[in-house]
């Protein structure tokens, strides 16, 4: 049996396991994308903001790649002290697809030293199964018939769909931000005989941007992960150069005893133009079979004028 065939049947094997959980995508750039995991941030940039992402993970693990694609849009609405954005996402493991579509609202209230931001997002989690490509240990697969020999395997293409909620907390100012939100409220897809659960996550993220000269500014930054079961940490440390150049570095693992992997970041910012890559260096045991996982993500920023009120004036003669 070789490798490619080992990761498709590791895969069958897991459709049980997903019937009850199933994991988010993996991302290096939160502290770029927050949107991605607070939908309170909507809005708390204080301009209109497009923001792009790719990543593929452990390369030449499989000839199946595993990756995912990101788009989102936020922006304030001044009016009404609140903030809206569009967040879209295609996750690809192995031949399962997951398509994620949520709308955020954020309301927002400022303070003398900082925004507070309380935002929900709602929209829908399409998730497709390709059970034809798949191979079970015991399925018959003669004269071009497939029978996977088990009823929560399908041997069709099959796709649900389901909603999705989130909600979450967000606070920032030109220093620091930090943010505490809970996705996957309340999300079950069902394939054929197979229930799909994505399993509710508690995010936490905060960072502060330290000026340590005129022309350089550090921003240690962190993202924890849990489901209560298992808890992800990430701790970054991404560094700019004369406010155009960027670069970092990062760890993520579960402990430090289990670490996934160390990250390298580079990029450059031009006035409203953003550009960072990222290359994750595996650390795990997987270190010997794949060669990282590469992510790059691209925004663009424009501020928005606010409304001022204009006074009126009336001149009565009487009081001339």
């Amino acid at each position: 049996m070789n490798f490619t065939r080992y990761i498709l049947v590791l895969l069958v094997s897991l459709v049980n396991c997903l019937a009850y959980s199933q994991s988010e995508p993996q991302y290096s750039h939160y502290m770029f994308n927050k949107q991605l995991f607070n939908p309170a941030y909507a809005g708390s940039g204080e301009a209109v903001e497009f923001n792009a992402l790719y990543r593929t993970q452990y390369v030449g693990l499989s000839l199946r790649a595993t990756s995912t694609q990101y788009f989102g849009f936020n922006m304030p609405l001044y009016a009404i002290s609140s903030g809206i954005g569009l967040s879209v996402t295609n996750d690809l493991i192995g031949y399962l697809r997951t398509t994620s579509v949520n709308i955020n609202y954020n309301y927002r209230k400022k303070f003398n030293k900082f925004s507070l931001g309380i935002g929900f997002g709602a929209g829908f989690t399409q998730t497709g199964l390709q059970g034809n490509k798949l191979i079970t240990p015991d399925g018959v697969y003669a004269d071009g018939g497939i029978d996977h020999k088990d009823n929560y395997v399908p041997a069709t293409l099959v796709n649900g769909i389901a909603p999705d909620f989130s909600a979450g907390i967000y606070l920032n100012n030109e220093k620091w931000f930090a943010g505490v939100a809970l996705d996957h409220i309340y999300t079950i897809t069902k394939l054929q005989n197979t229930q799909i659960g994505y399993a509710r996550n508690l995010l936490i993220m905060g960072g502060y941007d330290i000026q340590a000269s005129r022309h350089f500014s550090i921003m240690p930054s962190a993202l924890i992960k849990t489901d209560l079961r298992e808890t992800q940490a990430e701790l970054s440390f991404t560094m700019k150069i004369y406010d155009n150049i960027l670069t970092g570095v990062a760890l993520r693992g579960y402990s430090l005893r289990t670490l996934d992997a160390a990250i390298i970041y580079a990029g450059f910012r031009y006035k409203g133009f953003r550009l960072v890559y990222s290359y994750d260096i595996n650390t795990s045991y997987l270190n010997g079979f794949n060669t990282g996982s590469h992510e790059i993500s691209v925004a663009y920023q424009f501020g928005l004028k606010k409304r001022t009120r204009t006074g009126y004036y009336y001149f009565n003669a009487r009081f001339l």
